[in-house]
């Protein structure tokens, strides 16, 4: 389980009059880093554009034949 659930679960479980969260400094690293790891732009591979020579169809109409 994430450290993210993690907290979400124990948040869900605290009663309503409880004002202050305690945790770890493991726990708050921890779940810093994941946070870190979430923020971070990812980095998607580059997609080659193929580019194909365009046919443009002219009709050439001289008239009646």
């Amino acid at each position: 389980m994430s450290e993210i659930n993690k907290l979400r679960q124990r948040l869900k479980n605290v009663g309503k009059n409880v004002v202050e969260y305690k945790m770890t400094v493991v726990e708050a690293k921890a779940l810093i880093t994941e946070i870190d790891e979430l923020l971070k732009p990812k980095i998607e591979p580059i997609k080659e554009v193929v580019k194909a020579p365009t046919v443009i169809t002219k009709i050439m109409d001289g008239g009646h034949f």
